[in-house]
């Protein structure tokens, strides 16, 4: 489960204070409708029904992907979120990189920039954190940085756009670029089509893939009967609840994402694309492998040591033996 930091948490709860339950509820049913028609965030209620109800999904998502690469990220010094709305990948990544010094956060939105310094003030210190606002679209070149994000921002943009802001997006990375979307078939199919364009612009991909040749979960996305996506739990606090109307303490937000790099990384040679299946005496494992298959591995008590990793598992770990 990846709940948000306490200060952040708290910093939210301070901001939706003031606001009327059926308000924060009304704004956050519009939200929702006005992303399923392809609409986006207008409006101060939508801004404050995005941080009680979309925040912590989103946090979530980039704290557990940032958990798979994590060897990947220990020396990390730097890194640029493009569309980073209110900022919470800078916290999933102050928490995520040992050595992170500095945080650019790319936003066109004026008023998302000032609610995520209203809700960071100085407690991200001393990591260093510049606040640019910026048309993703428009600009021609963005600066280096050692890793460079894009979450939840393909979805918004047109295919030519798309174009523009990865490559873009991919020249300004020096060890990764981070690309996330729900875990939806069209999630998917944003990934998919990003993965695509980036290796054959000489990415190498990190994860969730053990390998660069096509997905062997494409065929099946046709025809929306499966998909490579993945899934984490979110504890909902007071405010989230309130915004969903929500009885349970917990919802699960699924992502799709993909990690490359400009440069040739060690990576594993399998990854568990679906929840682990825990029977008595047995663990059956979903893998996509490094030759570009699907594969399913029945592992039972006699198999020793492996089959007690297996039994620690979960969907999207790293899969060696």
């Amino acid at each position: 489960m990846e709940a948000l930091p306490l200060d952040l948490s708290n910093a939210i709860d301070r901001t939706l204070v003031p606001l009327p339950p059926d308000k924060l509820r009304h704004a956050c049913f519009d939200l929702s409708r006005r992303y399923a028609e392809g609409k986006f965030i207008e409006t101060e209620a939508h801004r404050q029904a995005y941080i009680a109800a979309r925040l912590p999904a989103t946090y979530g998502a980039t704290r557990h992907i940032f958990r798979r690469i994590e060897p990947f990220l220990s020396s990390v010094k730097s890194v640029l979120d493009l569309g980073s709305g209110v900022g919470s990948l800078a916290w999933a990544a102050r928490d995520a990189m040992p050595k992170l010094e500095r945080v650019t956060l790319f936003e066109k939105d004026i008023e998302l920039l000032r609610l995520g310094q209203g809700l960071t003030e100085d407690k991200l210190f001393p990591l260093q954190l510049s606040w640019c606002r910026n048309d993703l679209t428009a600009d021609e070149i963005y600066p280096l940085h050692e890793v460079v994000t894009l979450s939840y921002v393909l979805n918004e943009l047109t295919p030519k756009e798309r174009l523009h802001v990865l490559t873009r997006a991919y020249g300004a990375a020096e060890k990764l670029f981070i690309i996330v979307e729900p875990g939806t078939p069209d999630g998917y199919k944003l990934i998919l089509g990003a993965r695509q364009f980036l290796v054959e612009h000489g990415a190498h991909i990190i994860a969730p893939c053990p390998q660069n040749n096509a997905c062997p979960l494409a065929s099946l996305s046709q025809g929306k009967k499966d998909w490579c996506h993945f899934s984490v739990r979110i504890p909902r606090g007071k405010y989230h609840r309130r915004a969903k109307k929500g009885t349970l303490p917990y919802e699960d937000e699924k992502y799709s994402y993909v990690v490359v790099s400009p440069h040739p990384q060690l990576i594993p040679r399998a990854r568990i694309i679906k929840a682990p299946i825990r029977k008595t005496g047995h663990v059956i494992l979903d893998l996509c492998n490094d030759r570009g298959d699907l594969e399913r591995v029945i592992l039972s008590k006699s198999d020793g040591e492996v089959y007690l990793e297996a039994r620690n598992k979960e969907w999207g770990d790293a899969w060696k033996d």
